[in-house]
């Protein structure tokens, strides 16, 4: 089994939030494996089954580039021009290894600011990294559970938590 620091995982979510606070959104589409899931599931239901409950966010590998891809163009209306967005990553934990990753949870802040706005997404991640053939890290399952009790004021996430 690989030894993982807690380190070299907080690194590589420093990486992981840098590409989406710099819209470099391809660049962190990359970073996904092929069988790859990114959810946001309903604020009252952070728990609840993906197959079951209506997400916020349930993309596969493909709906995740397709999203990449949309926020790079003109055409995103709501995130063009680009918001400000600062990701703050703490309080990070590895909750689990084994031969093929390890499994991490942390909290997450979300600033995004726009036309004079500033609004705050407050969460939890359990995210699942596996080992790459280049030594580093792919994502394999991302879970961003907000804790807030609305989605305002805008009722919908534009930006990619």
């Amino acid at each position: 089994m690989r030894e993982v620091t807690r380190s070299e995982v907080e690194d590589f979510l420093y990486h992981e939030a840098e590409l989406l606070d710099t819209w470099q959104t391809m660049e962190w589409a990359e970073l996904y494996t092929e069988d790859c899931e990114y959810l946001i599931p309903p604020i009252q239901s952070p728990e609840a089954d993906k197959n079951a409950a209506l997400f916020i966010i349930n993309d596969d590998r493909h709906r995740l580039l397709q999203r990449a891809k949309r926020l790079t163009r003109r055409t995103a209306h709501a995130e063009y021009p680009h918001s400000q967005v600062r990701h703050m990553v703490q309080n990070v934990r590895l909750t689990g290894r084994d031969d093929v990753g390890v499994d991490v949870a942390y909290n997450l802040v979300v600033y995004r600011s726009k036309r004079q706005i500033t609004d705050t997404y407050i969460g939890h991640v359990r995210q699942r990294l596996v080992f790459a053939d280049d030594g580093s890290f792919r994502i394999s399952s991302k879970r961003v559970m907000l804790d807030i009790d609305a989605l305002r004021p805008h009722g919908r996430v534009s930006i990619i938590l």
